[in-house]
């Protein structure tokens, strides 16, 4: 069995903005310390994988730290999925593999994502040929996959294969420990 989780990587340096608005809106998470400008925040009801509940999360964020927020989803390490918002708004997606589901079944399904957005809104545009490579790239496992983009786009490592599941069951990614996080609502 592979990885299932979902996370929401924000270009913010406070964890209590990200933390409050969480907790304002009644959602149950996990929020990181600040790492290279980043917090991770782990949501619950996003994490069973709810696109509507990521969308919400994502747009939230967003709005309340006013800043870019990137959510990734992995199923099962078959596929990466993310969302990206910015100035309180979705902006774009991406998925590794649109007919996993049986949504689309088409030899080459369409992945989306617009490489040169991403990169304008969490990093650095010369990046964009690099990530290109990586979300068109054939990993064996998502978390790979997430793993080389948080590489190229800077963020924190803790947003790899991590979710809020993980954490309440008390595993806590590596470099961080358990009081570092901020859960919202105990």
């Amino acid at each position: 069995m592979g990885n299932f989780y979902v996370n929401f990587s924000v270009k913010h340096g406070d964890p209590r903005r990200v933390a409050d608005a969480l907790k304002r809106a009644g959602r149950k998470a996990y929020v990181s310390p600040a790492v290279g400008g980043y917090v991770v925040a782990y949501e619950e009801e996003s994490d069973w994988q709810n696109p509507e509940a990521i969308e919400q999360v994502g747009t939230l964020l967003s709005r309340e730290a006013d800043a870019p927020v990137l959510a990734v989803l992995n199923h099962d390490d078959d596929i990466l999925c993310y969302w990206l918002f910015a100035d309180g708004q979705f902006v774009d997606s991406y998925n590794s593999d649109p007919a996993y589901f049986g949504e689309d079944e088409g030899d080459e399904a369409e992945t989306g994502g617009d490489v040169r957005l991403l990169c304008e809104t969490l990093a650095d545009p010369s990046v964009a040929e690099k990530v290109d490579a990586i979300l068109r790239g054939d990993f064996a496992f998502a978390v790979e996959l997430h793993e080389e983009l948080v590489r190229a786009l800077g963020l924190p490592d803790c947003a790899v294969g991590f979710g809020y599941q993980y954490l309440h069951r008390g595993e806590v990614p590596d470099g961080l420990s358990s009081d570092q996080l901020i859960h919202t609502i105990d």
